[in-house]
């Protein structure tokens, strides 16, 4: 039992180490050397501190943290930090990612020189001479062409004998591969089938100015706008990430393209979740007080036909309403043609698409008010209803006097859980009319039904001229502020930030 004592938090420590190196070398390659080396300090701090018996509790505890750390706090850092960068479609790399692709890139100079060239083996190993159109003949050393010969290749070479021009070109795919480096950010490839030429290195970094040079057209580049920017305003692609400030934030109230489209799914976002809330409960009570009925018979049955559709889960019965609302061949509008003549295009026009979404949401959610105003209707003492009855009171009285008040104390807080919940509903908005139909007078991936979390979504995944991930984590950042202030507002109703008062 102490062997077990000793050993077990040595062994348990080491592990939550090497758990700790892993993902710490994870962060530090996704979000910077810093962030890597403090998540390793903390994890290392954590794994000598429950090695002390006093520290017990800690055993549990870490894992807990490094869990909550990598899947919650980690994941809000970084949003808040891409946030602040132009990351997305065409500045995706860092600026030195970007310096070192530019810098493989070449060109072949005007006059330049062509060599002719023999190849030679031994053991299976391979060299390459060089003539020039002088005949010269050079093999290549130190970065360096070095005469060793004039007009004809010699039979052998170090060693090495040269292999005949019938099995010369059978060494074309060996030959592709080669680049032979030479002074000033030159080297030699194959350019055709019987010569090597001499290309050059296009764009050089020079760290002191901070610039690229352009050999091609001797123009210096300066890093602009994410963008390393030629002296007339041109840009070369690809863009590099870097830090912006707030300009995402600007860009919500400044731009046109983005301020626009913001602006009305963030109005009909508020209208959606406040209306799909009040739509629901306000069924869900309905039904609550019939199945409350005490001369209601077979209530068993009737509550457990109308919980069906919470037990199903919502992305099979998303897909299903989707069939059922089809425009031409959807059972919905094949009875209305059938009955009436006409059919409703639900998911062509805005104001059907935004009906049809109240719809399918109050299919999906009134069981769960139902289920809970029938057990707050349950805890509501029978002597009130008495003596209202005695004093007189009409059903209705009842209804709003004792009945409504005393409900929404109870379902309150849960009010306000459900509109933040309804206030990202991302499900219900893709699944069903994927944000469609699109704002016909604005050229934006947003579409009249979107929500703001599926206007993020798009604007990182499904933007039509790239990804945004910068704005996208812009609107994630305020879309996180109004859930925290509904949280807080919740809180507050419910009392949880009330003192306990205790009298002695």
């Amino acid at each position: 039992m102490n062997l077990y004592k000793t050993i077990f938090p040595i062994l348990y420590s080491v592990v939550i180490a090497v758990i700790g190196i892993f993902f710490s070398y994870i962060i530090g390659n996704a979000a910077g050397l810093i962030w890597g080396l403090f998540f390793f300090m903390v994890t290392f701090f954590f794994s000598l501190l429950i090695l002390h018996s006093k520290t017990y509790p800690w055993r549990y505890i870490v894992p807990a943290f490094l869990l909550m750390f990598i899947f919650m706090i980690y994941p809000i850092i970084y949003t808040i930090q891409i946030a602040f960068t132009n990351y997305g479609t065409g500045h995706i790399l860092t600026k030195s990612q970007v310096i070192e692709q530019l810098e493989k890139e070449t060109f072949l100079p005007q006059n330049t020189q062509n060599y002719e060239y023999a190849i030679y083996e031994s053991e299976n190993k391979t060299k390459i001479l060089l003539k020039d159109f002088l005949g010269n003949i050079y093999k290549i050393e130190n970065k360096k062409l070095i005469l060793i010969a004039k007009e004809n290749y010699p039979p052998e070479f170090d060693g090495y004998k040269m292999v005949p021009q019938e099995r010369k070109f059978s060494k074309i795919s060996l030959l592709q591969n080669l680049k032979f480096e030479l002074e000033d950010n030159s080297f030699l490839q194959l350019s055709d089938l019987n010569h090597f030429s001499l290309y050059k290195q296009r764009y050089v970094y020079i760290p002191e100015e901070d610039v690229i040079v352009d050999k091609l057209t001797n123009e210096k580049l300066i890093p602009k706008e994410g963008f390393f920017t030629r002296p007339n305003g041109g840009k070369i692609i690809p863009g590099f990430v870097e830090f912006v400030g707030i300009e995402n934030f600007l860009r919500l109230i400044r731009d046109d393209r983005v301020s626009k489209p913001f602006l009305r799914v963030f109005l009909w976002t508020i209208f959606w979740a406040a209306g799909t809330t009040l739509l629901n409960f306000t069924v869900g009570l309905f039904l609550a007080l019939l199945m409350n009925d005490k001369n209601l018979k077979f209530k068993g049955i009737y509550r457990t036909l109308l919980i069906v559709p919470w037990a199903i889960p919502a992305f099979i019965s998303l897909l299903i309403w989707v069939g059922l609302l089809n425009t031409e061949v959807g059972v919905v509008n094949r009875i209305l043609f059938t009955i009436f003549g006409v059919k409703i295009p639900w998911f062509l026009e805005t104001t059907w698409a935004r009906v049809a979404l109240f719809v399918v949401n109050l299919w999906l959610g009134y069981p769960y008010a139902m289920t809970v105003c029938l057990g707050a209707l349950q805890s509501i003492p029978e002597e009130l209803y008495e003596a209202a009855k005695v004093d007189g009171a009409s059903y209705f009285q009842q209804l709003r006097s004792i009945t409504l008040p005393l409900l929404l104390t109870a379902i309150g807080p849960l009010l306000v859980g459900t509109f933040a919940f309804n206030f990202n509903n991302f499900n219900v908005i893709y699944l069903l009319t994927a944000g469609k139909p699109p704002m016909s007078d604005i050229s934006t991936v947003a579409g009249t039904t979107d929500i703001l979390i599926s206007y993020t979504y798009k604007l990182a995944f499904e933007g039509g001229r790239g990804q945004d991930y910068g704005l996208a984590a812009t609107i994630s950042i305020i879309v996180f502020i109004i859930i925290a202030l509904i949280s807080i507002f919740n809180f507050w109703v419910s009392g949880m930030f009330k003192r306990e008062v205790r009298y002695e």
